[in-house]
């Protein structure tokens, strides 16, 4: 880490989590002068507890853009962890493994079987009844109603974030631990951005604050409807063999087994206590800036919530042992979609952000978008879904 930064670089990356790691990453491979700037450790928000899973099946990704944005992060992944493992030394967990969309109930079932009918056209999917279920997995509860069999890659987050700084630092870049307070410019034109007690001079920024990026609003003079979105989840140990397959559902959360044998298990940050889609409750408007809680901290009903629906997926979690109760918050726009693109009105200024519980999934197509407009100066049309300019009537300077 360089603790007082010399002379400019091409791209300040703000953020040290799994999106601004990866993007800072493909920047400094494509031997741009890189500076990721983190207010406090790298991979500290969301991107260190979430779940890692590549899967499709759901309605995590709505049909269309979005839903091609998660299949093609998925077909990036396996060569982009190779990448991360050669150049930093570090491994990101990344593996493969069959993933049975489990129903334990009939609107699960309602659920799965919905979206099958569409995402069967892009992805190999076949229904499975409980009995091939289990013959897949043996611990998985006898009372269940079939699932969904299909096949996708999980990540550490973590590991990922870790390991893409490494290699941009082992690249020539530079981690400066400092919180940004805001950006310099000429005319429209980005200079550098500031810290307390300094600035930092590049050509081009991209802003990444994942649940926190609300404060880059007055910097940007434009809108960032993303807000926190509280989530939970248990690391667990299961004696015995590991499981044979990714566990996912549609109302009780996952079972998922890392590379290194910890199971994530459980989810409080896509459905509620009450079994509600908390995507559904936290839609809201993008004119309204907060202020917004950021409940970091885990809660005894969380965990009893979890493990409740854990037992219920596998009797046999009994004999688990809990490692950690991890807790944070997922940054969630106002449609639900990433923001990633140009900021309206500003020249040099890139947002990646409110991806909400699916930033890990889709941190390698981020990367790949946010550095190929670098490259070229322009993002490619494809991703017009996500561009920050959606939110134009939203925009205080559009309005004037």
């Amino acid at each position: 880490m360089t603790s007082d930064p010399a002379g400019s670089y091409d791209v300040v990356v703000v953020g040290g989590g799994v999106i601004g790691g990866s993007i800072a990453y493909l920047l400094a491979k494509a031997g741009l002068r890189v500076c990721i700037m983190e207010r406090e450790a790298i991979g500290s928000g969301a991107s260190g507890h979430g779940h890692g899973a590549m899967c499709l099946v759901g309605n995590d990704f709505k049909r269309g853009p979005h839903f091609d944005l998660g299949l093609e992060s998925s077909g990036l992944y396996a060569d982009f962890a190779d990448a991360l493992l050669e150049d930093s030394g570090i491994d990101t967990l990344y593996h493969e493994l069959p993933s049975i969309s489990l129903a334990l109930t009939e609107e699960e079932e309602q659920i799965f079987r919905g979206v099958m009918t569409w995402q069967s056209e892009q992805i190999p999917l076949r229904w499975i009844d409980i009995d091939e279920c289990r013959s897949i997995e043996p611990r998985i509860s006898e009372h269940g109603l079939g699932g969904v069999l299909n096949h996708h890659g999980q990540v550490d987050g973590y590991r990922v974030s870790l390991a893409a700084v490494t290699a941009v630092e082992r690249r020539g870049g530079t981690l400066l631990l400092r919180e940004a307070t805001g950006l310099q410019y000429a005319g429209d034109r980005v200079t550098g951005v500031t810290y307390p007690g300094g600035a930092i001079a590049a050509e081009w920024v991209v802003l990444c604050g994942g649940a926190w990026i609300g404060a880059a609003r007055t910097w940007i003079d434009y809108p960032i409807p993303v807000k926190p979105l509280h989530g939970e989840v248990l690391n667990l140990r299961l004696p015995g063999d590991p499981l044979a397959a990714f566990i996912l559902t549609g109302r009780h959360g996952p079972l998922l087994q890392r590379k290194d044998g910890i199971i994530m298990a459980g989810s409080i940050g896509g459905v509620t206590m009450s079994g509600m889609d908390v995507h559904a409750l936290h839609v809201f408007d993008p004119a309204d800036i907060g202020p917004w809680e950021f409940d970091m901290s885990p809660h005894e009903s969380g965990r009893n919530h979890m493990l409740e629906c854990t037992l219920r997926i596998m009797p046999a979690m009994e004999d688990a042992t809990l490692v950690a109760h991890l807790a944070g918050v997922r940054p969630l726009s106002a449609d639900r979609l990433p923001i990633i693109g140009p900021v309206p009105g500003r020249e040099g200024v890139l947002l990646a952000t409110g991806h909400g519980t699916k930033g890990i999934h889709l941190a390698a197509v981020t990367a790949k978008i946010v550095r190929d407009a670098l490259l070229t100066g322009r993002q490619s049309s494809d991703y017009d879904a996500f561009l920050p300019l959606r939110f134009d009537a939203f925009s205080t300077r559009a309005a004037r």
